[in-house]
């Protein structure tokens, strides 16, 4: 979400000029993180219902949906789509068969009709409610009536299958002319070539938005871009001249005459082809002009939204209002919930640093210099001390229930103050029956990457290096 109001900047400054020629368009598994969420008014379901709002502002042309959309329920995601929202599935179906969704949209670019459809990776959950066909099944279905309606259409799928599906898709069906991914474990994929199918993604949590420039041509193929390709072999063709004439002024040197013969030669026969190559990217140039360009071209893009870049300001005004609302309602879920249950399994055999430090206490001292000391004051100072999703990383965590932090727990709102910062026992263990028998219970030296990487992920810490960071926080010998 953190990165949301820099995505929306992004897109307003790239389409600012002009929107008509403008398509927004996502792959889907956009809402949730989990499979499956709890039913009536949490966290997740604020956060999403926030989503679909700054989605919809932007003006999103259409969004598949995920899987992972699905995790609140299939009710949850129509409501939004009664509403305006552009969800669209060409596989989503009511037990009989009828679409739920619109399964595909037209958008017109001059005299160049581009659909966009959809198909739905079939979620860890089942739904009884609704049948997510095969998408062999509804693809077949969907593409023969594209095509019956819509003659020379450019055929746009998002899909949120993983790659190889996909690129299972590009060659048995040629019609699609770009397949845009939404492969959780895949992040930026460059444009490659599938038969007569563009395959692309972009990375998920918003580290970057994808930018690809589309020139239409005569015909619904795949061609090259003739002005870049001519200006990428006049620039070989400079380096190849900048090289012949040091190589010439070396070999009049004495001793040098024929010490560069062969290298001088191969260079000359390279800008003759060159040459060559030139001349005829120039005559095909000289025709697109006057008769268009023949076939479909591309560039393209990934734009990092890095730190420093500016926000769109009514998204993170929209932002700060959902940390206001999650903060109320959890406090609300803190006062009239009894989590001792949950409390005595998160904490099960934790003692807390202050516990260490009266054996360890250079040690301790050391730790108390780092950020893992601080980590959640910082959350005080952010007014996130009550957000489920914030807490898991900013406590003091049994590295054994590592499926605490994937799924947090309403009992981290109840969590004791000794274990509220990133102490002891996060990187070497649960300490109650250490403390009582040392020798006998010894705890973990180091903890594993795998470990630091539950919290450093790239979304919260994209410079993240374990062995240097390791050292900055490794406690001093004995």
């Amino acid at each position: 979400m953190g990165g949301l109001p820099k995505k929306i900047y992004q897109i307003n400054s790239l389409s600012s000029s002009d929107r008509s020629n403008r398509l927004l368009l996502d792959s889907g598994n956009l809402l949730f993180k989990k499979n499956s969420i709890d039913r009536g008014q949490n966290q997740e379901i604020l956060t999403a219902e926030t989503i679909l709002d700054i989605y919809t502002d932007i003006g999103y042309d259409a969004v598949a949906i995920g899987p992972l959309d699905l995790a609140a329920g299939i009710d949850f995601v129509q409501k939004s789509y009664t509403h305006g929202f552009p969800w669209i599935s060409s596989n989503i179906t009511s037990p009989d068969g009828k679409p739920l969704f619109t399964q595909w949209i037209t958008r017109t670019f001059g005299d160049i009709k581009v659909v966009i459809t959809a198909v739905t990776a079939h979620p860890q959950k089942e739904y009884k409610n609704i049948n997510i066909q095969p998408w062999q099944e509804s693809l077949t279905k969907t593409l023969v009536t594209i095509k019956e309606k819509k003659e020379n259409a450019f055929i746009i799928l998002l899909s949120s299958l993983n790659s190889s599906e996909n690129e299972q898709i590009a060659k048995r069906f040629p019609d699609i002319n770009l397949l845009i991914g939404a492969d959780p474990h895949r992040g930026n994929i460059s444009p490659q070539l599938i038969g007569n199918t563009l395959l692309t993604q972009t990375a998920k949590q918003g580290k970057y938005q994808g930018l690809l420039e589309i020139i239409f041509g005569k015909q619904r193929i795949w061609g090259h871009d003739t002005t870049r390709q001519l200006a990428d072999l006049q620039n070989k063709l400079g380096s190849v001249n900048w090289q012949l004439r040091r190589l010439k002024k070396q070999s009049k040197k004495n001793g040098n005459e024929n010490k560069y013969t062969d290298t001088i030669l191969r260079l000359e026969k390279e800008k003759e082809e060159l040459n060559r190559e030139i001349d005829t990217s120039k005559e095909l140039l000289t025709q697109e002009k006057e008769a268009g360009v023949k076939n479909d071209q591309y560039n393209y893009r990934f734009i990092g939204l890095k730190k420093n870049l500016p926000n769109d300001q009514p998204t993170a005004e929209k932002l700060i209002l959902l940390n206001r609302e999650i903060r109320e309602l959890n406090k609300k879920n803190k006062q009239l919930e009894n989590t001792s249950g949950n409390l005595s399994t998160l904490t099960q055999n934790m003692v807390g640093h202050s516990v260490c430090e009266t054996c360890h206490e250079t040690q301790a001292e050391f730790w108390k210099t780092t950020r893992h000391a601080s980590a959640y004051s910082t959350l005080i100072k952010k007014d996130k001390s009550l957000n489920l999703d914030c807490l898991p990383c900013h406590l003091t965590i049994n590295p054994r229930k590592l499926d605490s932090q994937i799924s947090p727990d309403p009992g981290y709102l109840s969590y004791p103050s000794a274990l509220r910062s990133v102490g002891c026992e996060s990187c070497h263990g649960p300490g109650r029956e250490h403390t009582i028998a040392p020798e006998t219970y010894t705890l973990s030296r180091n903890p594993e990457k795998t470990l630091c990487l539950t919290c450093h992920t790239p979304e919260h810490d994209d410079t993240f290096d374990y062995i240097p960071k390791l050292s900055r926080i490794a406690c001093p010998s004995e």
